[in-house]
């Protein structure tokens, strides 16, 4: 059952509301470059899950240059100010039936220690886009 949790980057210049079912949909550890150098746990939910409730003003939009994905596919949003990467916005019409938001866990403010380690951990081959399935090596993630 999704729950509406609380969550903003380290200076609280952006605030968001996520409905996100962690016990469902588990934390995503990706080794893809940019998952990895930022330590980035996510978990993936429908676009209409996420509601930016302040801050859109100091948002920050990061690609990676070469972008792999097509334009519009990918955006990874930070704050302007203190720099924490709070989500990424993607498309996969597949996977994800559309739009979706991968949430970085890390930023929702009122997820308990104990929900985090309760819920599954699916880990994906980002290096190699191969998102649907794991890596040969997951130990180090």
């Amino acid at each position: 059952m999704p729950r509406t949790y609380h969550g903003s980057c380290h200076c609280g210049a952006i605030r968001f509301e996520a409905d996100i079912d962690l016990a469902a949909t588990g934390i995503r550890k990706c080794n893809c470059s940019f998952c990895w150098k930022l330590g980035y746990r996510k978990a993936l939910v429908p676009h209409e899950a996420v509601r930016i409730t302040a801050g859109q003003d100091v948002m920050k939009d990061y690609q990676p240059t070469p972008l792999h994905w097509p334009p519009g596919d990918i955006n990874h949003y930070h704050c302007g100010t203190c720099g924490a990467h709070v989500f990424s916005r993607g498309y996969l019409e597949k996977e994800m039936g559309g739009h979706f938001w991968a949430v970085n866990v890390a930023c929702l403010d009122d997820a308990t220690e104990e929900e985090l380690a309760a819920a599954p951990v699916l880990y994906e081959d980002g290096k190699r886009d191969r998102q649907d399935r794991p890596p040969a090596i997951t130990a180090y993630l």
